[in-house]
């Protein structure tokens, strides 16, 4: 019982600080992206196209 506990201990720290990691990295990049988009100026005209509403029948 205390050897599996102690497995699943670790493999749960280990799981926590994989997930950890990744979210500084991801946190890092999506950081980095923003400033660009907001340091690049807007193009002209409207980026997507509106959806046309469906005719009501």
């Amino acid at each position: 019982m205390s050897a599996w506990l102690s497995w699943a201990n670790r493999a749960t720290g280990m799981w926590t600080s994989a997930a950890m990691s990744a979210a500084k990295r991801n946190q890092s990049t999506a950081q980095s992206a923003m400033i660009k988009a907001m340091m690049t100026p807007p193009k002209a005209g409207p980026s997507k196209p509106k959806r046309k509403a469906r005719p009501a029948r």
